[in-house]
Formats: C-alpha cells, structure tokens, sequence
C-alpha cells in the first residue's frame, strides 16, 4: 500500500471522529427563510469609491501568493491591487452595497466581520444588503489561508492579521464613500461575445463567453461607473509567479480608465475549469496585459445597452452546505481558514459549514451571487451524455442548471462572492481518487486529469446551490 494511502487513511478517521463530536456538541437550527427587499424609486443613484489594499512593504513580514501551490512567499510587486464599493438606490433611501477586491477570496466569516464593522452605518443610510465579491486573481496575498508555509503538504494559514485589519478597514472606507458620491442618472445593461477569449483544459461541449456590462451614466456627465462580469481565472502568471498582481482585471480596469475614464468594479462569472485564453504563451506578464486589453476593447465596443427600470429586488439567503472534503476539514480543525462547523446528515463526514447566496433583480436583470466557481455546464447547461461523461452517468444524474431554475437564459452569475468554497462540479464529471479521495488527483475513465474535485466541499454542492436557489425564488 503506498504511504500517502494510510496518509488520506488516517486523514479520513481523525476527521470522521470530528464531526462524531461536533454532531454531539452543537445542533443546526433551521435557517429562517429570507423574504425578499424591494426598492423602488423614480431613477438610479449610484456612487463609486476606490482604494488600494497593498501589503506594507515597509514591514518586516512574509506575505503569502494565494492561488497556486502553498508556501509561495511573495517577492514584489508587478502591479498594485484594489478594493472598490459601488453604492445603488432607486432615488430614495434605501440602497444596496457591492464591494469588489483583488483578493483570491474570503470565507463568509471575514465577510460577516466587514457586514458588523458597517453595520451603524448601513442602518443609518438604508443599506439593506452588503454583497463582496472577489476578482479571485491568483497573484493576490493570501486572505483565506490556504497558502501558507506547508508542512508535510498541509499547508499553514498564510493570512496575516494586519493585511487582513487593512483589508477590512479599507472595505469600510470605500463603502462610505461611495455612499457619499452617489450622483443621480441612468443604468444600463449590455453584453459582447467574445469568442476565443477563454480556454479550459476539462471536457466541455462549450464555454460561455459573454462579457456582461452594467453601466451608469450620471446625468452631470462625469464618469460612468460600470460593473462588469466574465468567467476565467486571473491565474496567468502561472505557479511560478512570485509577484503580487491583480492580474488581467488590473490591466482591463486601467485600459478602461485611459478609454473613457469610467470607474469600475468587476467580478468572475462561472470560471470552474476556465481560464482567460493566452495571447502571448511566452511572455506571462504580457500575456495578463493583453488579456485585460481584450476584455476592455470588448466592454468599449458593446452596443446594446438596455435601460434599466429604477426597481430591486433582493435576498440574502443563509444556507447549510455538507462538507466531504476530508482534507479541507482537516484545515479547518487547525483553523488554518476561518470556519464554524455545524451537523449534518448529509454529509459523509458529518460536518456542515453555513454559506450564502444573494440572488437581485435590478429592473429586469437577475443576477446571482454564488459562493464558489461554478462549471458552466451547472450554469448554462450542457452536461455530458453518459457516453461520454467522466463517470458513466448522464445528465439526469445532475441538478437543474441554473439558467433553467430561474427560467432565464441571461442569469448572470458573480462567482465567489461573500465566501469561498472552491469548485463546484457536476456529479456525472466528479471524479476522485479512490485511495487517496481529495489528498490527490484522479484520473477518469478515459484516462482525463480530474484536479478540481480536491478543491470543492463535495460531490452535493451543486444540488444544494440549486435547491437554495430553487426556494428563494418561489418567494421572489
């Protein structure tokens, strides 16, 4: 039997023997069914603020590279990285809060601290919903603590308390002044197909490759704040990288900005197994720089700009998501993320953790904040006949795309936001490895590299997101 056997072995027991205790030790009350905000007004008020979240060079501290390999110590500085806060109210005074970073992500309990540290304020305003949503560049520092030093490849929490403080704070103060800036106008909603611009290396019948644009127009004429969307990883610069980078969303915002100056707020779509095509395969850093070129020429020239009518609607719903990644609850016994484990029957570990998802209309627009990467056959549909599915098993095997759920085509999707749960696969394409499940890769039937699986919760991931969104809905 080989080592790392009895390794994922005595992985699975100590883990097992957590949730027996955690199951007898805590109970998972019922989650109270949110009931959706409407807000309503005569037009759009919108305001945006912006502000760097660089880590004190000045200091002597190790800062850890999220996205890659662990123990990757962070050597410069290729380009700064950001934290933004888009304010919107319907002209009255109540309003939504949407907060975008250059960070791989955050869990949900760093995103409830940020929610506390503006709570005051969000009462006193009429901010009635707090959504953070990460680029998930993976050239940021490490704010969930995967990528820290490892030891025996487990590897330590890479946050630091500082950056982290720094993080937050800055959050807080770009939300504010955001709230401050609102000016009154238009908001519009366009998309442009780019065709070519994303590429995967898993099994896929087709990638969806539409960039998706809200766009506010003030009516004094002084910039536009956009909100922009699509799918792929900000992870071009690749395992060897050891620079901090906003990677592609950096160089798209800065291309804009030289364009027509518009401020912007942008987050990944459904990027589970996709990554931001190569337009220079021998220069990384290039390759980043083009890349946000073509996704700012592409935001530039979209042309079907819709107006939206001044109407949101909005749920914030808490929902329990069952954990079998052994490896994962492994760093969550060792807090090396931030986590609060609940029971579950459904899982096979017997351990939960509490997760969100924001579903909003804004005029006709319904969009959906999700907690981790979603494959896009979950998203837009799809799947993989059984003929030639990873496991044998065909698409009935799968829940519902959510494209279907909400009986909506142009559902657009903002992958991690307001926590990080790594990939969400379809069960008919989820592979793991048979002696060592989520310590190492598989390979399936036809003899394909299935590495997302050791990053994802679980096989049930899917249909919970699915059933979640299936009950919000049904009250919407």
């Amino acid at each position: 039997m080989d080592i790392m056997d009895l390794v994922s072995k005595g992985i699975v027991k100590i883990v097992s023997g957590y949730g027996k205790k955690i199951g007898k030790s805590k109970t998972a009350d019922p989650i109270e069914k949110v009931q959706p905000t409407v807000i309503k007004g005569a037009g759009y008020s919108v305001g945006f603020s912006t502000a760097e979240i660089m880590p004190d060079l000045t200091k002597d501290t190790t800062y850890w590279i999220a996205g890659h390999g662990s123990g990757h110590k962070m050597e410069g500085v290729l380009s700064p990285v950001y934290a933004s806060a888009v304010w919107i109210d319907c002209g009255n005074e109540e309003g939504i809060l949407w907060i975008g970073a250059d960070i791989v992500g955050m869990t949900n309990i760093e995103v409830m601290k940020v929610r506390s540290m503006l709570a005051d304020f969000a009462k006193e305003v009429g901010c009635k919903c707090i959504n953070i949503s990460a680029t998930h560049s993976h050239s940021g520092i490490d704010t969930l603590g995967y990528w820290g030093k490892p030891f025996a490849s487990i590897p330590s929490d890479g946050k630091d308390p500082d950056y982290m403080d720094m993080l937050m704070n800055t959050m807080v103060k770009v939300s504010k002044e955001a709230y401050a800036n609102r000016k009154s106008g238009k908001l519009y909603l366009g998309t442009k197909y780019l065709k070519g611009a994303q590429q995967t290396g898993r099994a896929t019948k087709g990638l969806n490759e539409t960039l998706t644009r809200i766009r506010f127009v003030p009516q004094d004429g002084s910039k536009e704040t956009w909100i922009l969307n699509f799918s792929a990883h900000p992870n071009s610069l690749g395992g060897g990288n050891r620079m901090l980078s906003g990677e592609y969303p950096y160089f798209m915002r800065e291309n804009i900005k030289e364009a027509c100056g518009a401020n912007v707020l942008f987050g990944i779509g459904a990027i589970g197994g996709v990554d931001m095509a190569d337009f220079d395969e021998n220069d990384n850093v290039n390759n980043i720089k083009l890349q946000g070129k073509v996704l700012a020429e592409g935001a530039l020239a979209i042309d079907n700009d819709k107006e939206l009518e001044p109407e949101m609607t909005i749920v914030q719903q808490k929902f329990y998501l069952p954990v079998d990644n052994n490896v994962l609850m492994l760093l969550g016994m060792r807090q090396t993320f931030s986590n609060d484990p609940y029971p579950s029957k459904d899982s096979e570990l017997g351990v939960a953790l509490k997760s969100e998802m924001t579903y909003m209309q804004i005029g006709s627009q319904k969009i959906l904040l999700l907690p981790g990467e979603m494959f896009q056959s979950a998203v837009f549909g799809g799947y993989d006949e059984a003929e030639i599915s990873s496991t044998g098993l065909g698409e009935d095997a799968n829940p519902t795309p959510l494209v279907e759920v909400a009986n909506d085509p142009n559902l657009v999707v903002f992958g991690v936001s307001n926590d990080m749960t790594g990939y969400c696969v379809p069960p008919n394409d989820f592979v793991l490895n048979k002696t060592q499940p989520y310590l190492n890769t598989a390979r399936d039937r036809f003899d394909r590299r299935h590495y997302h699986e050791t990053n994802s919760m679980g096989p049930n991931t899917q249909k919970v997101i699915k059933e979640t969104f299936e009950d919000i809905l049904k009250r919407v």
